[in-house]
């Protein structure tokens, strides 16, 4: 069984001893916003949607509870949980958009600091991370902070419930920026990195070795999964890993794009390597001596659920309710459109832009609407721009991989889609290999990567143990277009960037009183 939480939504899938899916489930998890740039999740709820999903998926096929004796568990990441001794949450998640943790950020790299945050972690703080969600903890939620045992990711929280046991590794702590990946395997915090960010240890996770087993499920997690009272959980992973593991890029030979909430182009390293000038560097990976390239390239499919649902079939008391095949009419729409939407430019950074160019503060819409266009050709564009900020980062991927791809391999939500499929290997310019299973794309390389740790599969096998749904060949006439388009969308980031910064300048606000800490049971916004 593994467990795959995302931004917005947790999937659980079943997959056999030969890595074969045989069922899936999923919700859709709401996340809570503030009035001062704060975005949060209930970690309880997240607990609750798993044990629904875990059980709904089991119940699909012909197996008991006592057949499922392997648990993995891989979610997004640069998201705080403040939990106990035994892993329960003490408030809710502080997610990666949260930006509240900048007006109290100790250790926000300067020109001076920079190139050792680089050299020992391989990133430096943005402001938008887990130093900041941690310091805006102690600041704010001094109680929260006081009972704190540890401050740990997603999938370390996920699993601390399963076991009882809190813990985490070099990968699950990569975004927490207090260990040296400079070696590959270490259990040690840097402290040095620790200095810089002034993160107590204390207030730290015990590291265990990478792609080690995390233990075994206690009775009530169990019970509350539906699976054998003797499953052991396998480590888990940050969930760049387990893409590139569901799309067959276990080595730097394969290129593979998922596109779910964001958009993550994802390879596998033999070393630690980085690009800051286009927002790339590597992190350590569960699989032995290797590196995951981290390839943010910002949001992706939730630019077509904010146009779906924000525009088409908006709940705003002006248009119709969304029906149920709401994101098939879309796309059917879509497809209707000419290539490049008839002139319509979508950006799509919604929630600023990240690799190939950092700039939080960018934003996105519509471009070039004339009096004749139409939504058929501004859903297009929307698929349109998801696939250019793509292909604008595929070169500098290329580079840092040493590697000219010749193909591209599919995952994630997106993948459903042969549309999107077509117009990324147009804009790419090379085939794409649209993935079956697409929605399961985390899922399963989570299921893949621990069967391979339990010795149930070779890392060599995984890449034929997926399933094409089709290969996309480009067609040059379109290659053509979207590369003279891509021009100017790289251009409008250019150009536009300096407005946006100035739109989007954070204004002094109040901190929140320390009273107001929002806790996981209050009611989401």
């Amino acid at each position: 069984m593994a467990i795959d939480l995302g931004s917005t939504g947790v999937k659980v899938a079943i997959v056999d001893a030969s890595g074969l899916v045989l069922a899936t489930a999923g919700e859709v998890l709401p996340l809570i916003f503030t009035d001062d740039g704060g975005v949060e999740q209930d970690a309880n709820r997240w607990w609750s949607a798993i044990g629904r999903c875990a059980r709904r998926a089991r119940s699909q096929t012909h197996l008991r509870p006592d057949d499922i004796g392997l648990l993995a568990v891989t979610s997004q990441y640069s998201s705080t949980v403040a939990v106990d001794q035994a892993g329960q949450p003490l408030a809710n998640a502080i997610m990666w958009m949260d930006s509240r943790g900048r007006r109290h950020h100790p250790a926000i790299a300067s020109a001076e600091t920079a190139p050792s945050w680089l050299d020992i972690h391989g990133m430096s703080p943005s402001g938008n991370d887990d130093i900041g969600h941690i310091s805006l903890i102690r600041n704010e939620w001094p109680d929260v902070y006081a009972a704190a045992s540890a401050f740990v990711e997603p999938m370390d929280a996920i699993a601390a419930r399963m076991t009882g046991t809190v813990t985490a590794t070099q990968n699950t702590m990569f975004p927490m920026m207090c260990i040296d990946n400079r070696t590959w395997g270490t259990t040690t915090y840097s402290d040095e990195l620790l200095a810089m960010s002034t993160i107590d240890a204390a207030k730290l996770p015990t590291l265990v070795p990478m792609g080690s087993a995390r233990g075994v499920v206690t009775a009530e997690a169990a019970d509350h999964l539906g699976v054998s009272s003797r499953a052991v959980v396998a480590d888990a992973t940050i969930d760049s890993v387990t893409s590139a593991v569901g799309t067959g890029a276990t080595d730097s030979s394969t290129c593979g794009l998922i596109i779910g909430t964001t958009t993550v182009m994802a390879t596998h390293l033999p070393n630690k390597s980085l690009d800051p000038e286009h927002g790339l560097t590597s992190a350590p990976s569960p699989i032995p001596g290797t590196y995951f390239l981290v390839a943010e390239n910002g949001i992706g499919g939730k630019a077509l659920d904010t146009f779906v649902n924000g525009f088409v079939y908006p709940n705003d008391g002006l248009g119709h309710a969304a029906p149920d095949d709401a994101f098939d009419r879309v796309l059917a729409a879509a497809a209707t459109a000419e290539c490049g939407s008839g002139g319509v430019m979508f950006l799509p950074w919604l929630f600023g832009s990240m690799a190939p160019r950092y700039d939080g503060r960018m934003r996105g819409g519509f471009v070039n609407l004339g009096l004749n266009s139409d939504r058929r050709q501004m859903a297009r564009a929307v698929l349109e721009g998801v696939s250019m900020n793509a292909a604008w980062l595929l070169p500098h991927f290329s580079a840092l991989a040493g590697r000219a791809y010749t193909e591209v391999s599919f995952g994630g939500g997106g993948a459903s889609s042969p549309l999107w499929g077509q117009i990324l290997a147009d804009c790419f310019g090379v085939p794409v290999r649209r993935l079956a299973n697409s929605t399961s794309t985390n899922a399963h390389g989570g299921a893949l990567l621990a069967l391979v740790g339990a010795g149930s599969i070779r890392l060599d096998e995984v890449a034929h143990l997926l399933t094409t749904a089709e290969v996309h060949q480009p067609d040059p006439t379109n290659t053509a277009t979207y590369q003279r388009l891509l021009t100017h969308f790289v251009d409008f980031h250019t150009r536009n960037a300096p407005i946006y910064r100035s739109l989007n300048a954070p204004t002094p606000a109040a901190p929140t009183p320390a009273t107001s800490t929002p806790t996981a049971s209050e009611t989401t916004r």
